[in-house]
């Protein structure tokens, strides 16, 4: 059987977010991993825009070969590229791949025709995929016809049938067979491959389909396939069908894979260093996670004769090394880092008599906190776990940390060389900025290092401000930590060798970052250059916007009476259609423009309003004093003041496309929370909800409860909402937040985390008792804000449905094992999803795209909203075609933002989108806007984007 390794594709986040950032270590080991499992080729695909695509697989194929001798699978959709990369290779490989679309194979075929290089030929044409047996076969014989004319012989050939989806398709086998058998019987001596793992796409437990896909189709012939090659369970099953077909006599190549596996199976990991049995086990305690059982094990070693010391750096502090790396390559997740954390730190308290004073911190000080206006504490726990594993002592200030706060800890703490400062929310990253550059200033900046973090926050944004160090995750910040310690700075800053200096002032500080900070990453394609930059490459014929050259006269405005909307009927139908996703014309786009009254009073930037104004559409311009909130209570429940500014807004601006005029009536997202006994925190920007449970015991069941006085003020704040705005608005539906999302604000985000690994069946339960309960609170509300037709608005995400429409989340997921998630949530969407008639997912981060395939099989869900952070890439640019797909391809609807860069950039980043997956599924989201540009977008729309297929929609045959 020919293996082709699949695990250095560009289409992997992981692989990709290290085509991003030049990660040269990560596409090593999986070469070499895929390399030593047995692989007979390695598959190298960029995933890029064509543009750098070239100079990508030249980076990923030199890294390859500098590690294994194994011959490269040259992948790429250009046939230009492929001939490119050949040069790049040390000896032939194969080519994936030809086909009958467009120019490929005379592309192709004459560069490899007098070589021994070997291709891939995938049975489709310009009509896309062959919907028969008949098709396909007309289209291989086709290609052998291409193949005789350029002298290559069957041999050197893999023919791809093309297997489609086997839950759209009941025939997907069959007809993959029927084409292998027929292939083999008109030349015995081609090669049968397949990408296989397309069968089982949008299905439960995908591996059980694809193992036995594997299976059937070597029966009927196919003897070359695309897969894991450290898959044991598949090669398992390759290297045991083929001893079943007789094709390994005397089945020694199976004995030769396996014939000691016992002996592998055996074989435990063991830390680096020789360390005797007790020191093993503590290592091992530690990197499992057994807080209850390590103090016991370092007492032992103790008692032994073990070195405390040795205890400390080689068994605990080597133990987390090894776990950090396992959470970098998602072989553990954030539960078992964090359980591992909290056994070393119980293990530390057991050792602390026996070691030096300051020993247990020996590494370093580090002064941690969330800064100003930011409450949010688990990303910042997590890091501080992290940073104590690592050897430092953690000064650890807590949540809403005033600047002057952290200048006076690090004037008291002479021995702290490093200040890491977290920010969650995107509204508090003025925030961070501003402690930087006041720590900037302060005399004792030459002995410190400052370490940024957060959800939000981007090596570009950290740069911009100044900080020394950005790291994405808590184990990247201790490694980084770790860095400055063993470089001999945090020794020498503890020691007093670094004079007080003043830093650079401010403005010096934000010109230098200003000058170093990248190109804004906007284009209609976009990727990473070699040195991180934004690589802008138009594909269409470029908008070119005018303001003085639009014509107005397009836009329909209602006229006084006649309410804030224009044409809701004609929105609500395309609603309906996208929900169906059949929408016709151009797609469903939000268009907010602000009116010539109040244009003067925007500088044109982009602003989505939010919690700051209590609206999510755009923003109060002028708005009159008598208007201003006067304090959180008048800005959040005062029902008549909420109308008020609201009509306000919608005076001044303009509801167009399929916007339409919808109140925000929300207490934050996860309102829920409150009504089972959870304090709500107002603020000018943010809204959160306190910790309540300080354990499970003696906590009844979570049952509806209408007298929760948070309930009763939100019911009727929706009430009193609804009869202000009689028809002249919707009231959304608040964001009640759904399963263990709720839990995480009851009890804690890190406190869940842990009773996930302690007492999974219980939280398990919990959770059933969140969505047993939900559509109790929902109804309430749904019953008071529901029009005539049954339909209803849902807050922030600007879509009506005719019927109960909702969104569904769980943003907790980023932090969960794809195991967890398939077990404790994906039952309780499903059962949400089954109660309403239609949902829209919300996923949130680039932490949460893992659960894409347990998703997607749910049937409930209809439409998939993608976030990326707000630091990041807007929902338009390539880097998440990868979700998209998935949800395209499940007969899901997107729903996209459209954010970054300028007017023009917006119209060139959807132009990407639509060319690729059509207008029939589509919705966009654009920032608010002048009304020129409104009209201007509007009829570009209706030219270049109404009806079109998409270029991946085609390719799925639809």
């Amino acid at each position: 059987m020919i293996i082709i390794g699949e695990k250095l594709n560009g289409s992997i986040p992981s692989v990709a977010k290290a085509i991003a950032e030049k990660d040269a270590d990560l596409i090593r080991e999986r070469a070499r991993m895929q390399a030593e499992a047995g692989a007979t080729f390695l598959d190298v695909c960029a995933s890029v825009e064509e543009a750098v695509e070239v100079e990508t697989l030249k980076w990923m194929i030199d890294l390859v070969q500098e590690v294994t001798d194994t011959p490269i699978c040259v992948d790429s959709p250009s046939a230009r590229s492929c001939v490119a990369a050949i040069p790049f290779c040390k000896r032939p490989g194969l080519i994936n791949s030809v086909s009958l679309e467009g120019d490929k194979i005379d592309t192709i075929f004459p560069v490899i025709a007098d070589t021994d290089w070997e291709c891939v030929a995938l049975l489709c044409d310009n009509d896309g995929i062959p919907d028969s047996v008949e098709r396909r076969m007309k289209i291989f014989f086709g290609i052998m016809e291409k193949a005789k004319q350029y002298g290559i012989a069957p041999s050197r050939l893999h023919i791809d049938p093309l297997v489609v989806t086997l839950g759209t398709d009941q025939t997907a086998l069959t007809v993959f067979a029927d084409c292998c058998r027929r292939i083999k019987y008109e030349y015995p001596e081609i090669h049968i491959t397949s990408g296989l793992s397309n069968i089982s796409f949008g299905l439960p437990v995908r591996k059980n389909i694809n193992q036995a896909f594997m299976v059937l189709a070597m029966n009927a012939g196919m003897d070359s396939a695309i897969v894991d090659p450290t898959n044991k369970n598949m090669i398992g099953m390759i290297y045991a069908t083929n001893a079943l077909l007789e094709r390994d006599e005397y089945c020694l190549d199976y004995i030769g894979k396996f014939g000691n596996k016992a002996t592998e199976e055996a074989a435990q990991p063991v830390p680096a260093s020789p360390l005797d049995e007790k020191m093993q086990k503590v290592f091992k305690l530690t990197q499992d996670g057994k807080n209850k059982e390590i103090g016991q094990a370092v007492q032992e070693a103790l008692d032994a004769g073990c070195d405390p010391t040795a205890i400390l750096n080689d068994a605990m502090i080597g133990a987390m090394a090894v776990v950090g790396e396992n959470f970098k390559k998602e072989i553990i997740f954030v539960p078992q880092m964090l359980a591992a954390a909290r056994a070393m730190k119980a293990g530390v308290e057991v050792l602390k008599p026996y070691l030096a004073t300051g020993e247990a911190g020996s590494a370093g000080t580090i002064i941690l906190g969330t800064v100003a206006g930011d409450l949010h504490d688990i990303g910042k726990n997590l890091v501080g776990m992290m940073f104590e594993s690592a050897g430092f002592e953690v000064i650890d200030l807590g949540v809403d940390v005033p600047i002057q706060t952290f200048i006076d800890e690090v004037n008291k703490h002479k021995e702290a060389s490093i200040v890491a400062l977290s920010a969650l929310l995107t509204t508090t990253m003025p925030s961070l900025r501003d402690t930087v550059a006041a720590l900037l200033e302060q005399p004792f900046r030459s002995r410190i290092k400052i370490m940024v973090g957060g959800a939000p926050i981007s090596q570009e944004f950290a740069d911009e401000i100044g900080a020394d160090a950005y790291t994405e995750d808590a184990a990247s910040a201790a490694e980084q930590a770790k860095k400055y310690a063993e470089s001999g700075f945090c020794a020498k800053a503890a020691a007093g060798e670094f004079d007080p200096a003043p830093a650079k002032d401010s403005e010096e500080v934000t010109e230098t970052g200003k000058t170093a900070k990248p190109a804004e990453n906007i284009a209609t394609e976009e990727t990473f250059t070699e040195n991180g930059s934004w690589l802008r490459k138009p594909i269409q014929v470029e908008p070119h916007f005018v303001k003085e050259e639009v014509d107005l006269s397009k836009i329909q405005l209602p006229k006084p009476g006649e309410g804030y909307k224009v044409n809701m009927e004609a929105a609500k139908e395309k609603f309906r259609n996208y929900w169906a996703h059949k929408n016709t014309g151009r797609p469903l786009m939000c268009v907010i423009a602000r009116r010539p009254e109040v244009e003067q009073y925007s500088d044109g930037t982009p602003v989505e309003g939010g919690y700051l104004d209590q609206i999510c559409q755009g923003k109060y311009y002028n708005m009159p004093e008598e208007l201003k909130w006067k304090d959180m209570e008048d800005k959040y429940q005062n029902p008549q003041r909420i109308v008020d500014r609201y009509r306000y807004f919608c005076e001044t601006h303009a509801f167009l496309g399929e916007s339409f005029p919808n109140l925000n009536i929300d207490f934050g997202p996860g309102s829920l929370a409150s009504y089972l006994g959870s304090e709500i925190g107002f603020k000018e920007d943010t809204v959160w909800f306190n910790k309540c449970l300080d354990s499970w015991d003696g906590v009844p069941k979570l049952t509806f409860d209408p007298e929760n006085k948070w309930f009763k003020k939100h019911i009727q704040l929706a009430k009193d909402c609804q009869a202000l705005a009689g028809d002249d608005f919707y009231v959304d539906m608040p964001d009640l937040m759904e399963n263990i999302d709720v839990l995480a604000s009851l009890r804690g985000a890190q406190d869940i985390l842990f009773d996930l690994l302690d007492e999974p069946e219980m939280i398990g339960e919990r959770i059933q008792e969140v969505t047993d309960i939900y559509y109790e609170y929902y109804d309430r509300f749904y019953d008071i804000i529901k029009d005539e037709e049954g339909g209803n608005a849902y807050t922030v995400f600007q879509i009506w449905g005719p019927g109960r429409t909702v969104k569904l989340q769980c943003d907790f997921s980023a932090m969960m094992s794809p195991e967890d998630f398939r077990k404790y949530i994906q039952p309780s969407l499903r059962t949400q999803s089954e109660n309403v008639d239609h949902v829209l997912y919300h996923l949130d981060g680039p932490a949460a795209i893992k659960h894409m395939d347990a998703l997607m099989e749910i049937d409930g869900i209809d439409a998939l909203q993608w976030t990326s952070g707000d630091a990041g890439p807007d929902g338009t640019l390539p880097d998440w075609d990868v979700i998209y797909d998935k949800a395209i391809a499940a007969g899901k609807s997107i729903w996209v933002k459209v954010y970054s860069g300028e007017f023009e950039d917006w119209i060139r980043n959807v132009d990407r989108i639509v060319k690729k997956y059509g207008s029939h599924s589509l919705f966009l989201l654009f920032p608010e806007m002048s009304m020129e540009q409104a009209a201007y977008l509007l009829d570009y729309a209706d030219r270049n984007w109404s009806d079109v297929k998409g270029t991946f929609v085609e390719s799925l045959g639809r």
